[in-house]
């Protein structure tokens, strides 16, 4: 059984003793509803650290005013179970009170990158996002911290602010973990109704499509995109965005060619039960042994 904390000073006084130990500490943050990718994450600490710390927070921050932050589920007895079969050390669970005392006034911003592909439509998102995570990542003093490639734009301004504030703990993303009809892994999945879930398959598909012209030679962005669409277009799909950007600065988009260091990212929304799930998902496009096995997967998986 991990050991459970709620208090900060509890937790840290615990991470005191890690240190003193000169254990190596990983750190998975979450917002709970965990699944297998989450676990893949866990098990990947695990298997790089001495002590492997989860924490499940819902951010408040990091939810407009419009969005499921009422409704995000909560699932913490399933969550510890699962933390405890990987045999993390330790879990931190505050309240929002514990994270945010009434005096709390502090807010962190990266710009730039915030402020594309999902930043466009959920202003304010990733400074919740960033603020929440310093914040956890000054409590947890982590070695590594695991993120997953699902959420790729999270995982690039996490990096983006590690950098410009020259924190020591050092960034790992690791690849999507997806269904066997190649939908990625995600709490929200849980939302889709059985035909929406149907539906919810042309996303994976839009990006295999795609993933497959690449890995034969195609890099013409129109052409590219067509094959995507063609797949969104069998369900009568729009997407919110399906854009070519720049890995390292997600600023720079590609309207003609893609190039070197390519990520394809999607966010699609798909009715079910009287409401919107709204899905993001992505492939990086290049030619490393390592990617181009990642990409054959996905196509394999989307169009078995």
């Amino acid at each position: 059984m991990p050991l459970v904390f709620t208090r900060r000073h509890e937790f840290l006084k615990y991470i005191k003793e890690q240190k003193e130990k000169r254990n190596s500490i990983g750190f998975v943050p979450t917002m709970g509803a965990l699944h297998a990718g989450h676990a893949q994450l866990i098990k990947q600490s695990k298997n790089e650290n001495n002590c492997t710390i989860v924490s499940i927070f819902v951010n408040p921050k990091q939810f407009g005013p419009t969005e499921d932050f009422a409704k995000y589920p909560r699932t913490f007895q399933n969550d510890i179970d699962l933390i405890e079969s990987i045999g993390a050390e330790g879990v931190f669970c505050p309240t929002i009170e514990e994270m945010y005392p009434n005096n709390f006034n502090t807010q962190v911003s990266v710009s730039g990158i915030t402020e594309v592909l999902c930043g466009a439509y959920r202003p304010g998102h990733f400074n919740g996002v960033t603020t929440v995570v310093l914040l956890l990542m000054n409590l947890v003093q982590a070695d590594r911290m695991y993120l997953g490639q699902k959420d790729f734009q999270q995982v690039q301004v996490v990096k983006k602010m590690v950098l410009d504030l020259v924190h020591t703990t050092n960034i790992i993303m690791v690849p999507t973990v997806r269904e066997e009809d190649g939908l990625a892994l995600s709490s929200r999945n849980r939302y889709l109704s059985p035909e929406a879930r149907q539906i919810a398959t042309a996303v994976p598909k839009s990006l295999a499509a795609a993933a497959k012209l690449f890995l034969q030679g195609e890099t013409n962005v129109t052409k590219l995109l067509k094959a995507s669409r063609q797949e969104l277009n069998k369900f009568q799909l729009e997407p919110q965005y399906l854009e070519f950007r720049k890995i390292s600065d997600l600023t720079i988009k590609f309207e003609n060619t893609i190039q070197e260091e390519t990520v394809l990212a999607i966010a699609q929304f798909i009715d079910s039960n009287d409401s919107k799930v709204r899905l993001i998902d992505n492939v990086i496009l290049d030619n490393n042994s390592t990617n181009k096995q990642s990409l054959e997967d996905l196509i394999s998986r989307a169009f078995r």
